[in-house]
C-alpha cells in the first residue's frame, strides 16, 4: 500500500485499495494538525467533486477536522477546485482540503490541500503535511471520536455554497460588454465534472448561445478519463460538427484544467491555448506587467512571445504549485503549464479552466476571428510548432529502467538531430538542434511515464518521439 504521499497537486490513490476513509481520516488529521501549529485559531473549508463517494469522503475530512477543534465550512453540494480556492482565500484559511483527483481514472480519487492565498498548497506547506501524515500511519493513530451528525449539529459544520461568489469574482475579469457582442454558438464539455453549469452561467448571464453535454452525474465518467485532451473529446467534436458551433470549451474532473476545440473540430493543443491566452490580455487587453510563468513542459512559444513583448519568462518544475510559489513571490502576468491550467494576474494563483475558456472566446470577438484563424496567425508571429504528450502506462520496473537510461546514459542525439544542451530542472529536457525539444519525465500522480515533444514539423515531431520511444522504451 505504502506511504500516503503527496504529489505534484496532493495525494491521490486508487479507492479503496490506497485511498480509504481510514487513511484519509489520517491524511486529514495531518492538516488539522500542522494548521492548529501555524494558526491559534485556525478554520477550514472542505470542497468535492463528483467523483465516487466525494461527498461522503468530504464529511469524513469535515468531521476530522472538527474533532481537531477546528471550525468547517462544508461546500453545500459538489464545487470546482478554483471555487476551493476563492473560499480558501477569502476566508484565510491555512489549509483547506478538496475532495477530487482531478483528470485521473474514475477508480481514483484524492486530497487537494489549498492555501490563504487562494491557491495549491506551496511546497513549504505540504511538507510539513507530508510528514506529519507519515508519523500518524506509522505510529496506528486513530483521530478523535465525533460523528459527522454530532459536529453539524453542535455548528462545528457549517455547509455554504460558495459558488455563486466565486462566479462573480470570476466575472470581474472577463469583458462582458465584448462578450454581449459576441454572437457566437459555444459547446460546453463538462466531462461529468464539478463544472457542470459553471460556463453556462457565466455565458448565458452574457447572452452567449451555448450548448451543454455531458453534465449529468456519472462517477464512471462515462467510460472515458475527465482529462480534456484530444483522445478524450470526441464527444464534444461531433457535437461542434453536428450544432455548427463556433467554438467547443472542455473542462475536466474538477475544472481547474481546460480543453479547447475549433469550428473545424480541430483540437487545439494546450500549448497553442497558453500562447493564445498570453497573446489577448498583451495585445488585446493591454496588460504588460509582471512575469510569464510555464512549467518545464510548455511551449517555447512563449519563449518567443515573452520575447517579443520584452516580458521576463521564469520556467519552473511541472506542477501548479510550482508556478504558484512564484506568484506568491513575484508580480505575476500568466501562469500555467502544459497540462491545460492556467490563471491570469489580479485573478486566484490557481488554475481556473472556465474562465481561461471564457477569455479565449473574448479574444475571438475583440479580433473578429475564428479560433482557426487565431491560431494560423500565431504560427505566422512564432513559426510552426507541434506538440504531443505521450503517456506510457507500463510497469514500475520499466518505468524506473527508462529513466535510469536516459539519466546515466543520455543521447547525444534524437534522431537525426544533436541535442543542444539538456536541462533537468524536472525529468530530462533536450533540446534539439532543428528547434525542437524532448521531455521525459514521471507522472506525479499515476504510474505513467510521460513523454512530450514540441516541434518545428509534423514529420519531424513523428521521428523525435519514435526514436525516443525506442531508446526508452525498447529491450
Amino acid at each position: 500500500m505504502g506511504v500516503i504521499r503527496f504529489g505534484t497537486d496532493g495525494w491521490r490513490g486508487v479507492i479503496a485499495k490506497d485511498f480509504t476513509f481510514d487513511r484519509l481520516a489520517i491524511a486529514a488529521a495531518a492538516v488539522a494538525q500542522v494548521a492548529r501549529e501555524q494558526e491559534p485559531n485556525p478554520t477550514a473549508f472542505v470542497g468535492y467533486d463528483r467523483r465516487f463517494l466525494s461527498r461522503e469522503f468530504a464529511e469524513e475530512v469535515a468531521r476530522v477536522l472538527a474533532a481537531h477543534g477546528i471550525p468547517v465550512q462544508l461546500s453545500q453540494d459538489f464545487c470546482t477546485t478554483p471555487c476551493a480556492a476563492f473560499v480558501a482565500r477569502r476566508e484565510k484559511t491555512p489549509l483547506s482540503p478538496m475532495i477530487t483527483a482531478s483528470h485521473n481514472p474514475a477508480i481514483y480519487n484524492g486530497l487537494k490541500v489549498k492555501g490563504p492565498h487562494g491557491g495549491p498548497a506551496t511546497p513549504e506547506q505540504v511538507k510539513p503535511v507530508q510528514e506529519r501524515a507519515t508519523q500518524l500511519e506509522e505510529s496506528g493513530y486513530k483521530p478523535p471520536d465525533l460523528t459527522f451528525e454530532e459536529a453539524v449539529k453542535s455548528g462545528a459544520i457549517v455547509e455554504i455554497d460558495a459558488t455563486p461568489d466565486y462566479l462573480e469574482a470570476m466575472k470581474k475579469h472577463v469583458q462582458g460588454e465584448v462578450l454581449r457582442r459576441c454572437g457566437k454558438k459555444v459547446v460546453l464539455d463538462c466531462m461529468h465534472g464539478s463544472g457542470a453549469g459553471i460556463l453556462r452561467k457565466v455565458l448565458g448571464d452574457f447572452g452567449v448561445e451555448t450548448i451543454e453535454i455531458r453534465s449529468e452525474t456519472n462517477p464512471s465518467f462515462g467510460g472515458v478519463n475527465p482529462e480534456p485532451i484530444e483522445p478524450n473529446l470526441g464527444a464534444l467534436i461531433r457535437k461542434v460538427d453536428e450544432a455548427g458551433a463556433d467554438l467547443g470549451l472542455a473542462t475536466d474532473g474538477d475544472a481547474d484544467r481546460l480543453g479547447v476545440v475549433d469550428e473545424t473540430g480541430r483540437y487545439v493543443t494546450t500549448q497553442e491555448v497558453f500562447s493564445l491566452l498570453l497573446q489577448h490580455i498583451v495585445e488585446d487587453r493591454g496588460m504588460r506587467s509582471g512575469d510569464v510563468v510555464k512549467t518545464a513542459s510548455s511551449s517555447s512559444m512563449l519563449d518567443a512571445l515573452s520575447d517579443m513583448y520584452g516580458l521576463k519568462l521564469v520556467e519552473t518544475p511541472v506542477g501548479f504549485k510550482e508556478v504558484c510559489t512564484h506568484m506568491l513571490a513575484h508580480e505575476t502576468l500568466l501562469g500555467g503549464e502544459e497540462s491545460g491550467g492556467y490563471t491570469i494576474k489580479g485573478h486566484l494563483p490557481e488554475r481556473d479552466g472556465p474562465l481561461c475558456g471564457v477569455l479565449l472566446l473574448e479574444m475571438m470577438v475583440m479580433r473578429n476571428r475564428p479560433m482557426s484563424g487565431l491560431v494560423s496567425d500565431l504560427m505566422e508571429k512564432v513559426g510552426y510548432h507541434t506538440f504531443r504528450r505521450v503517456d506510457v502506462h507500463t510497469t514500475p520496473e520499466k518505468k524506473e529502467e527508462a529513466l535510469r537510461r536516459v539519466f546515466q546514459s543520455p543521447p547525444s542525439s534524437i534522431g537525426r538531430w544533436k541535442v543542444n544542451r539538456v536541462s533537468r530542472l524536472d525529468g530530462y529536457k533536450a533540446f534539439l538542434e532543428d528547434g525542437s525539444w524532448l521531455l521525459v519525465r514521471a507522472s506525479g500522480t499515476e504510474p505513467v511515464l510521460r513523454i512530450y515533444c514540441e516541434a518545428v514539423s509534423d514529420s519531424n515531431l513523428e521521428e523525435i518521439l519514435g526514436e525516443a520511444q525506442k531508446f526508452l522504451l525498447e529491450d
